[in-house]
């Protein structure tokens, strides 16, 4: 059994959606030299015309921007684990662009860039293809589906706004931390089942005879002072539906109290991202949310989001208990093929 925190945690990273609505410290808005430098670090990319996936930060020269780009991971680990990135002109670039001038920027915060799929992505392009969510091998993104509070299998996520659905579409964010420290102070008995873990549908081989992971996966870790949180419902339920064991009641009530947390109005907070907007959280630290959204006859009313998802750069290290997923993606090299998603 894992070591449990057992102590509020009144870092910045325990903040509450109440208090991030008043005030805007968390956005950092583009100004003039700082968009004169990415279009010019932009051609100077294009020219060297290296393959995507090996793009780095110094085929994409930045200086003044850098330094802030520099603050914001800083604030991804240190503070309160999420920014947003405001002010960047997609209307003025092609899409082809605008996904290089995310990759550029995101490579300034990351480090190694990792495979969102088994096909070999490392942009996602999110956005409805009429997939059915609920499907038991069918991922969130690729519906226009409401998507309940998650993480992903990655340090960071970094989420432009390419263009906007004609209705919805909303993000919301949450603390895992001050998901904690409300469990701790109002139902301490649902750690243990939370920090022993559950098993998850492994959604690549969800139709095949096993299909799941091989060993709980623990929706806490605390090791070395920091807490880490992993989760996917949606997953953790097809999980026990695979392995045909429903959840006893202490791990029922542990699971639907995580859930009303983070759906509490005063918890998260919900924001909606503007065309040049890019959100980047901590994933050990943040769980992300979408409201379901349509789209709208016209191309420019359809939403398409830009995924991209990083590890910390050395010698930055985030510490989690033996069991707890290391967040790598797909695969832990370069081994796939690359390739952008269409």
């Amino acid at each position: 059994m894992p070591s449990l925190c057992t102590s509020r945690i009144t870092s910045p990273k325990a903040w509450r959606g109440d208090e991030m609505r008043n005030e805007r410290s968390w956005v950092v808005r583009l100004d003039d030299g700082d968009i004169e430098e990415l279009e010019s670090a932009l051609a100077a990319a294009k020219a060297r015309a290296r393959p995507f996936p090996g793009i780095t930060a110094a085929d994409f020269p930045l200086e003044r921007l850098a330094v802030k780009l520099t603050g914001v991971r800083d604030e991804l680990y240190h503070g309160r684990g999420f920014v947003v990135i405001r002010g960047l002109p997609v209307s003025r670039h092609t899409d082809d662009d605008v996904k290089l001038m995310h990759w550029g920027m995101c490579r300034y915060v990351g480090g190694r860039p990792l495979q969102q799929s088994l096909h070999g992505e490392y942009l996602g392009n999110v956005r409805d293809r009429g997939e059915e969510y609920g499907r038991i091998n069918v991922r969130g993104n690729g519906t226009n589906a409401h998507l309940p509070f998650h993480t992903d299998s990655t340090d960071i996520v970094g989420l432009m706004c390419l263009r906007k659905a004609q209705s919805g579409g909303l993000s919301s964010i949450v603390s895992s931390t001050t998901v904690h420290n409300e469990i701790l102070a109002n139902h301490p008995e649902y750690l243990e089942t939370l920090y022993r873990g559950f098993y998850y549908i492994l959604r690549d081989y969800a139709l095949e005879s096993r299909g799941y992971t091989d060993r709980p996966v623990p929706v806490f870790s605390y090791r070395e002072g920091f807490l880490s949180s992993r989760y996917l419902r949606n997953q953790i339920n097809a999980g026990a539906v695979k392995r045909e064991v429903p959840f006893t009641p202490v791990e029922q009530a542990a699971l639907d109290c995580f859930d009303e947390l983070t759906q509490r109005p005063d918890l998260h907070l919900a924001m909606d991202l503007e065309e040049g907007d890019i959100q980047l959280c901590n994933n050990y630290t943040v769980l992300h949310s979408r409201t379901g959204f349509v789209d709208g006859a016209q191309p420019r009313h359809k939403r398409h989001m830009l995924r991209l998802w990083f590890k910390f750069p050395e010698p930055l290290r985030w510490p989690v208990d033996e069991g707890f997923p290391d967040f790598m993606g797909y695969t832990p090299d370069f081994s796939l093929p690359q390739r952008l998603e269409s």
